[in-house]
């Protein structure tokens, strides 16, 4: 795939600022020399909001949500990294399996890129638990960019 055929990139970035930030600064670049479309996407996986009963606590949804939006201000509109801050926008979706609410995000929108972080959770650990890049990679309906 061209760099100049680009025109709609997904950053799914969770609430770590530092690998976030990683991802952000490749998409700015990416936007700011091509003018693609930017959506940063956080998923919050449901196990995290639902309390042991089976029903969702909205309190938890209500915070994460919040830390989710404050996450992508900062990422975004207080960064300055983007040309045109209309070239970009925000989505928050929540899913029992973040990689599979990712690939559909992405084939449901149409992307040409999916930018995603890796932690480097050591091998033992990723194998045990899997690992949602390493999935994205597998299952997206389209390109992928790893940031280490």
């Amino acid at each position: 795939m061209q760099v100049d055929g680009i025109k709609r990139v997904v950053v799914a970035v969770d609430l770590s600022m530092e690998h976030a930030k990683r991802c952000i600064q490749f998409a700015s670049q990416l936007a700011n020399a091509t003018g693609c479309e930017t959506i940063v996407l956080t998923v919050i996986e449901n196990s995290k909001i639902v309390d042991t009963e089976g029903r969702v606590d909205y309190l938890k949804l209500q915070r994460m949500e919040g830390e989710a939006k404050s996450v992508h201000e900062a990422l975004v509109v207080n960064s300055n990294l983007f040309t045109f801050q209309n070239m970009i926008k925000s989505e928050f979706l929540k899913s029992d399996d973040i990689a599979d609410a990712i690939c559909e995000y992405c084939g449901n929108v149409d992307a040409d890129l999916v930018i995603v972080g890796r932690r480097g959770i050591g091998f033992l650990k990723e194998v045990l638990l899997g690992s949602v890049s390493e999935k994205v990679l597998k299952n997206s309906p389209c390109s992928v960019m790893v940031v280490k």
